[in-house]
């Protein structure tokens, strides 16, 4: 992969390992196998879906499990296999013919999609043999991608970056405890020969599950990668102290994250509460506080920072309000109910638009030939950025603002219509993806051509 480096940033993303294909000589193509392709595809899907649950959700069989389940296993899953091992061979710069460098996740990726494919239709179809394989098949692969991760880190590392694969190790660990848990909220949805007393746990392993995916898998790999993407993506340097405050907090992170899992299975809500604004205040010593202190100097001025710092902004106040309303509920069940307004907002508005932000960034400087040819690619993805980010985040804004209103018709009316513009700003993100990503293939491949011909010119 063509290297893409900021001498400011004093980090350079997409610079594959050493001794990595990038291609055939000329072909102005990347050999490696499109994987990323498979997190487009569930976004197509995410984003049709969307739709269709919008309008026909009474009549689909678990329509806020599969709006749920597409996002953070479909497309933000296959974005961070996909991502965090990109950066951790690249920081431990694996030969190309280690195994461990791109065929062991080529099979990582392929496997899981295939165990959520698996996942998805038993959901929908009530199997529950078929859910409980599937989950059991995630938490292997979750298992050997940690495996992998940790491999990373018997490397030779001199790189001060070494902290993101610390984060992707503890990540992994909660998506395997995240699995298992998911078998368990399957096995007392579906199966009918479980004991009254298991049954009745259901909406404290639900509970569970949710805090281990999201707060664990999800938010340590997010956490992890805004370390050095962050500052990255203003095209500018980390704070000196981000790297270090990113090591001291990751230990209590963990541990408060796993204080709320036991609060969760235990029924015990202040011990939940505790948990997650102690993990909330790691997030805001070890990665917001140093990213501001990047953004006092360095404004964002392209699609991609913006859509990173406003899905980081979405996202911690949803876990502060996570966090508040646990200190004053009785049970998981309580919050649940209190949470389910906020769940399509925080996940559109903080996941889904900072994992956009982190693509558009990404996407270009992976694809390469080039500062001049990188350029054409973002400046497709800019294409009136202000106007999608504006419509996006307003009509979450009016949405929230909606949670107070008197439900009538015309307020229905609003929300659906406020739906519609949100879903409508992510299927021009995928559009502009396909776009900047051809366009800018091409240009590489003609700049490719322009060289080698100057060189038989010469």
């Amino acid at each position: 992969m063509p290297e893409i480096s900021s001498p400011k940033a004093g980090l350079s993303i997409g610079a594959g390992p050493a001794g990595a294909p990038t291609g055939a000589p000329g072909s102005g193509r990347p050999s490696r196998m499109r994987i990323d392709r498979l997190g487009t595809t569930w976004m197509i899907i995410a984003v049709l879906m969307a739709v269709v649950t919008l309008f026909l959700h009474r009549h689909m069989p678990q329509p806020l499990w599969t709006m749920i389940h597409l996002v953070t296993l479909g497309v933000l899953s296959n974005g961070i296999f996909q991502w965090s091992w990109f950066f951790a061979r690249s920081l431990a710069r694996l030969a190309a013919d280690d195994r461990r460098a791109h065929s062991d996740n080529l099979r990582r990726i392929l496997g899981f999609n295939a165990c959520f494919a698996l996942l998805f239709i038993s959901m929908w179809l009530g199997w529950f043999i078929g859910t409980v394989v599937a989950a059991t098949g995630i938490a292997a692969i979750a298992a050997w991608h940690g495996a992998a991760m940790l491999s990373v880190l018997r490397e030779r590392l001199a790189s001060r970056f070494v902290i993101v694969v610390r984060y992707y190790v503890c990540a992994a660990a909660f998506f395997v405890l995240t699995a298992l848990l998911a078998g368990f909220v399957t096995t007392t949805m579906f199966s009918s020969s479980i004991p009254e007393a298991f049954l009745a746990m259901r909406d404290r392993l639900t509970f569970a599950h949710a805090l281990s995916g999201v707060g664990g898998w999800l938010g340590l790999s997010i956490g992890g990668t805004a370390i050095t993407l962050g500052p990255t993506i203003l095209r500018t340097r980390m704070s000196p102290d981000a790297v270090s405050w990113g090591i001291k907090v990751l230990p209590p992170w963990c541990v408060s994250l796993l204080i709320a899992v036991c609060g969760a299975l235990l029924g015990v809500m202040p011990l939940v509460g505790a948990g997650i604004l102690g993990a909330a205040a790691c997030g805001i010593m070890g990665i917001l506080i140093p990213y501001a202190r990047v953004l006092a100097a360095k404004k964002p001025q392209e699609y991609s920072a913006w859509s990173f710092l406003i899905g980081l902004g979405w996202i911690a106040l949803g876990i502060l309000f996570l966090g508040i309303m646990a200190l004053f509920v009785g049970t998981p069940s309580q919050i649940r109910v209190l949470t389910m307004m906020w769940l399509p907002i925080i996940g559109a508005g903080g996941f889904a638009q900072l994992f956009e932000g982190a693509l558009s960034y990404l996407m270009p400087v992976v694809i390469g030939g080039g500062p001049s040819v990188v350029r054409i690619g973002i400046a497709i993805l800019d294409w009136q950025f202000a106007l999608r980010v504006a419509l996006r985040n307003g009509a979450l804004l009016l949405q929230v603002a909606l949670f107070w209103a008197a439900t009538s018709t015309a307020v229905t009316t609003l929300r659906y219509a406020l739906w519609l513009v949100v879903i409508m700003t992510f299927a021009i993100d995928i559009v502009m993806f396909a776009r900047a990503g051809k366009n800018q293939a091409r240009a590489r491949r003609e700049r490719i051509k322009e060289m080698s011909e100057s060189r038989k010119a010469q």
